[in-house]
């Protein structure tokens, strides 16, 4: 198999070590105010947008449903939320900040545009419109390919296993069976 695949240069790899570096950052500056990353996000999203449902914060924050309601729990017991039954369906509920989530909002905001303007220095503000959008594509196709069918998802890992097992059985060491090294010096 050929070795072209460098890990400093693999996107999924540039894309999480940049958002680890700049999570653990801006945690660090945040955990004095008793707040959690996942915390901020749906606090900043309720700031922004008002009254959501769950399952739409959920999509906006990127934490899935579970998690969301077990971190939803420990906000309401820290003040910063309030849940209530939705009007139009008795059965939905309504997120909302409370007095006190929204001035400790606000608090961080600064924090945020901080660590947003550290990893954007020496950026022009096309290239951080680019950024921005590009990433937002890329969002998107793997969010597609997540909502691909079982069906098609099967058949790609088939489709890489193949490959995976032809070169396996092309380099495999056959008993008097030059290696493909050997068969490389020999014709050398």
């Amino acid at each position: 198999m050929s070795r072209n695949l460098v890990l400093q240069d693999f996107l999924p790899y540039l894309l999480n070590r940049a958002g680890l570096k700049i999570g653990l950052m801006f945690s660090r500056d945040i955990e004095h105010h008793d707040v959690t990353l996942p915390m901020w996000r749906v606090m900043i999203e309720l700031w922004h947008k008002g009254d959501h449902r769950l399952g739409e914060l959920s999509e906006r924050t990127s934490i899935d449903i579970s998690t969301l309601s077990r971190l939803l729990v420990a906000m309401q017991r820290k003040q910063l939320i309030v849940r209530r039954r939705s009007g139009l369906d008795g059965r939905a509920l309504s997120l909302t900040l409370t007095e006190r989530g929204q001035e400790l909002t606000e608090q961080i905001v600064p924090f945020a545009r901080h660590y947003e303007d550290v990893a954007m220095r020496g950026l022009s503000a096309a290239n951080v419109r680019q950024l921005k959008l590009l990433l937002n594509h890329v969002f998107t196709n793997l969010e597609a390919a997540g909502r691909a069918a079982p069906k098609v998802r099967g058949k790609a890992k088939s489709a890489i296993r193949a490959k995976t097992t032809t070169r396996a059985a092309l380099t495999k060491k056959v008993p008097g069976r030059p290696t493909a090294k050997r068969r490389a010096r020999a014709s050398t």
